[in-house]
């Protein structure tokens, strides 16, 4: 079983998952709209754009700013959850053993089935907002906020599986079982500035968000908003989020790997 083989059962297995739960795929077409009507109409309510623009001291366009934020906070959710949270979903349904005794390793697994899901279900939500986009922007400018947001999108994508990694190496070494991946991602999020900017928060948030890659691929997708982006930011922000990818990524190989052997050599449920 090769590597294509894992990206094509991730991809038909995503494709009949959306299929078979029309529900579930109709509500995930919903959500993004959902979450950015809520920051939009809280902003708002409890102000306007002259006070957003007063607040965050740039001139930037309030809703490209928040369509922005919910893309890549929806994006990275994704991530974070298929990738980190995986270990605890194999967990909990009983496979775990299974996939720790694969050809492959678990780690090479989760990632390669993961990537098409997340193109997939990526692209989906960007085709939403791209109305939204052209109608705000017209047709030149709006094409090039979307490659700007597929830019966020592949970039972002890379440290973010890394240090996703981090967290399923953990759960691996622990034996967890509770879902604390519910508070932690949401964290992570505010932490990154996805519903506040970053550059606002309290010293010490500053640092806390300085390390993590959701903050770059936020503040590379927020570029959309301003009204004079220069190109130059543009490919300093992508190298700053390609620096991540290897510190994240170089960091992950080796604790994934201590946590696989870990888990073969002492095993992964707990007999009472």
């Amino acid at each position: 079983m090769g590597a294509l083989t894992l990206v094509k059962a991730g991809l038909y297995s995503e494709i009949n998952f959306m299929k078979n739960n029309r529900a579930s795929f109709i509500a995930g077409l919903v959500w993004p709209y959902l979450l950015l009507g809520f920051m939009v109409g809280a902003g708002l309510l409890l102000g306007s754009e002259h006070n957003f623009k007063v607040n965050l001291k740039v001139d930037a366009n309030p809703l490209l700013f928040f369509v922005a934020s919910t893309f890549v906070a929806s994006i990275s959710l994704n991530v974070m959850w298929q990738v980190g949270g995986s270990v605890l979903f194999y967990r909990w349904v009983g496979v775990l053993p299974y996939v720790l005794l694969a050809p492959h390793r678990p780690s090479t697994i989760i990632v390669l089935e993961y990537l098409p899901k997340y193109f997939l279900n990526s692209l989906i939500m960007l085709s939403e907002f791209l109305p939204l986009i052209f109608l705000t922007e017209g047709l030149v400018e709006g094409v090039l906020d979307v490659s700007i947001l597929l830019l966020a999108m592949v970039l972002g994508m890379l440290p973010l599986i890394g240090f996703s990694a981090i967290l399923a190496s953990f759960l691996l070494t622990t034996e967890e079982e509770s879902n604390f991946m519910s508070w932690l991602n949401p964290l992570i999020l505010i932490l990154s500035g996805a519903y506040y900017p970053a550059y606002l928060f309290p010293q010490w948030m500053q640092m806390v968000s300085q390390i993590l890659p959701t903050t770059v691929t936020l503040e590379i997708a927020r570029l959309i908003a301003l009204m004079n982006t220069e190109f130059s930011h543009v490919i300093f922000l992508a190298g700053v989020l390609l620096g991540m990818a290897m510190f994240y990524n170089g960091l992950s190989l080796p604790m994934i790997e201590r946590a696989e052997r870990k888990a073969l050599r002492e095993g992964v449920i707990d007999v009472y």
